[in-house]
């Protein structure tokens, strides 16, 4: 299991970097969709900026983090979607 711990409330002290997460990029109804089934983590995007900025927020929410930039993400993104998926970055 991955590990973090936090002192004295949101002072974050030490972070292991062994957070990793694997989201599913396909394109819903309108919109870009990310989602981990075994975690229950879903969101969506108008564009891939936009669902970039959008994952970033749920595994700070999920994780109760301060930046995302300590977990690995991986996307593993349907080739339906994967138009202009290099121009962006979480």
């Amino acid at each position: 299991m991955d590990r973090y711990l936090v002192i004295e409330g949101n002072n974050l002290e030490y972070m292991s970097r062994s957070l990793s997460v694997t989201l599913r990029v396909f394109k819903g109804e309108k919109m870009l969709v990310a989602s981990n089934r075994e975690l229950g983590i879903v969101t969506q995007g108008k564009d891939w900026n936009n669902l970039m900025k959008n994952i970033r927020d749920v595994i700070e929410t999920y994780f109760d983090i301060p930046s995302a930039d300590i977990v690995k993400i991986n996307l593993e993104i349907d080739p339906m979607v994967s138009e202009n998926a290099e121009t962006a970055s979480c």
